[in-house]
This record gives C-alpha cells, structure tokens and sequence, in this order.
C-alpha cells in the first residue's frame, strides 16, 4: 500500500512540475510576442510645426511628451508625442516656441513606461 502511495506521490509531482513548466512557456511565449509587436511600427515619416511644449511626466515611469501645434495660421491644431530619449528632449527643450521638423514612428502597442502616445519621436531638427 505505501509503495503504490509513494509512486502516485512521484506522479502527482511530475505532473505538477509539467503542469508548471508549461504555464511558464506559454507566459514566456505571450510575454516575448507582446514585446515584439510593441516594437512593430504602423507608419514612420515627419511632422512639421510649433513646437508648443515638452515636459517630463508620470507618476511612476516619467516620459518626455510634447505637442506641436501644426497649423501655420495659429489655430491650434495640437498633435502630441512621446519623445524617445533624453538626447532628442534636450534638443526639443532648445527648440520650444520654433518651428521644427520631426521624425516618429506610430507604434500598434507600447508599454506604459515608454510613452503615453503611439507617436515616438526619435529624431528632430529646426526649419529655417
């Protein structure tokens, strides 16, 4: 009776740690492909206009985001963005109250702690 009760015990237990490495597959697997189509951009190109204001928020994971008004009669027609680092924020916070030009990638997905728009600016420049 004890040698069937311990074999089922030894069952019971690499059934249990299957069980578990499984979970812990599939949580991985679902984990690297959310990362990776977080990564995945929709469109990529330019934006032109009023740099209007860059700020550093968040409550938790602080993000650079800006809006530029891109509207040249000054009607406000605001298009926000989350800048991607702090090089490209430095040269914004140069920049506010100008006219610029900036390069982004819309994103499907991000992660709350890279931004709190799909707009990623990644480079940007002044018109003359």
């Amino acid at each position: 009776m004890s040698v069937q009760l311990s074999q089922a015990k030894q069952t019971a237990k690499k059934i249990g740690r299957r069980f578990l490495w499984i979970i812990f597959g599939l949580l991985l697997l679902v984990g690297l492909g959310y990362f990776t189509y977080s990564k995945l951009t929709y469109s990529e190109g330019y934006r032109s206009g009023q740099l209007v204001k860059i700020s550093y928020r968040g409550f938790l994971f602080k993000t650079y985001e800006g809006t530029l008004n891109l509207s040249p009669n000054g009607m406000m027609t605001a298009w926000d963005f989350s800048a991607k680092d702090g090089l490209v924020n430095s040269k914004l916070e140069g920049f506010e109250g100008k006219q610029i030009r900036v390069h982004y990638e819309q994103r499907y997905r991000i992660f709350f702690w890279q931004g709190e728009t799909e707009y990623i600016v990644d480079g940007v420049e002044l018109v003359q």
